[in-house]
């Protein structure tokens, strides 16, 4: 049986997958340069995402990065 803090690691981890997902999907729906401008705008200056695919595969894999440390 999982402890309490495995199951909200296991609920974080799902949360980070979805949320990469739904950035790429967005970049495939919308294109790199408005998924990066609304990235960099609910950022409010404390991150800035480059306007390319590149740009936002980028973003999308320093979040993962970030949470798998």
């Amino acid at each position: 049986m999982k402890s309490i803090e495995e199951k909200i690691e296991d609920i974080e981890d799902e949360v980070f997958r979805k949320m990469s997902l739904l950035i790429l999907r967005d970049m495939d729906n919308y294109g790199p340069e408005k998924v990066a401008n609304e990235i960099n705008e609910s950022s409010q200056g404390n991150y800035y995402v480059v306007p390319t695919e590149d740009g936002v595969r980028e973003y999308v894999s320093s979040l993962i990065n970030k949470k798998f440390k």
